[in-house]
């Protein structure tokens, strides 16, 4: 590529900033992306340790459903 990349983070902290840019040699100035964030406080309500913590367990769960679901389904119509 012939573009010139500047990729610039923030320390983390309470606040976190990435910028990208991209200089092209004949186009200029050709991509600019910049994420601004904010550090949220965690509630006792909505643990996200816990959500993620039970995800292969929800997996697990949608799976067996939708097998079982198949397998029932499948076995009706040998039936019929």
């Amino acid at each position: 590529m012939l573009g010139s990349w500047n990729i610039k983070a923030s320390d983390p902290g309470e606040n976190l900033t990435i910028s990208i840019s991209v200089h092209h040699p004949e186009h200029g100035n050709y991509f600019t992306a910049t994420l601004k964030a904010k550090k949220l406080s965690s509630s006792p309500e909505l643990d996200h340790a816990i959500f993620f913590w039970l995800m292969p367990h929800k997996v697990a769960v949608w799976i067996y459903w939708h097998v079982s679901f198949f397998f029932i389904l499948s076995s009706c119509c040998v039936l019929i």
